[in-house]
C-alpha cells in the first residue's frame, strides 16, 4: 500500500515539465545540481521542494546503474537543516523515463554542512521563498 501511494505521490506531485534551476555543476565528476524554483510549499520555517542531480556518466549502487537522482526535501530553514522525505533513481538524464528505485520513507533530520550542495540548496529556496 506505502508503494502505491509513494508511487502516486511522484507521480500526480511532480510536475512533468518542472522548471529546473542549474544550482551548480562539477567538471570534475561531470555532474549538475537543479532545484525546482516553480514548485515548493512553505510552512513556518520549512520548506518542501524538488531537487535533481544529474549525472553525465553511469552511477551505480549495488546493482543499479543511474542517471539521475529526483529527491523531495524538507528543509528547516531556522535550524539549518534538512531531511529527505522521498526519492527515486533514473535510468536517463534529468529525472526521465521509468525509475529503477524509489524510497519514499523520510529520512532522518541532518544539520547542513557549510559548503555543500545541501547548503546551496537551502539558501537559495529558504530566501526564495521568504520572498513571495
Amino acid at each position: 500500500m506505502k508503494t502505491i501511494l509513494f508511487s502516486l505521490l511522484l507521480i500526480f506531485s511532480t510536475p512533468l515539465y518542472a522548471d529546473w534551476n542549474l544550482i551548480y555543476k562539477n567538471e570534475i565528476i561531470k555532474s549538475e545540481y537543479f532545484l525546482n524554483l516553480n514548485n515548493f510549499k512553505r510552512n513556518k520555517d520549512k520548506v518542501r521542494a524538488w531537487t535533481l542531480e544529474n549525472f553525465l556518466e553511469p552511477q551505480k549502487v549495488e546493482n543499479l546503474d543511474y542517471l539521475s537522482v529526483k529527491s523531495f526535501v524538507e528543509f528547516n530553514c531556522k535550524e539549518s537543516s534538512l531531511r529527505i522525505l522521498a526519492y527515486s533513481l533514473y535510468s536517463n538524464n534529468m529525472g526521465k523515463g521509468k525509475a529503477i528505485f524509489s524510497k519514499g520513507s523520510p529520512l532522518k533530520w541532518m544539520k547542513i554542512s557549510k559548503n555543500t550542495i545541501f547548503s546551496s540548496y537551502s539558501q537559495i529556496i529558504c530566501a526564495e521563498s521568504n520572498s513571495e
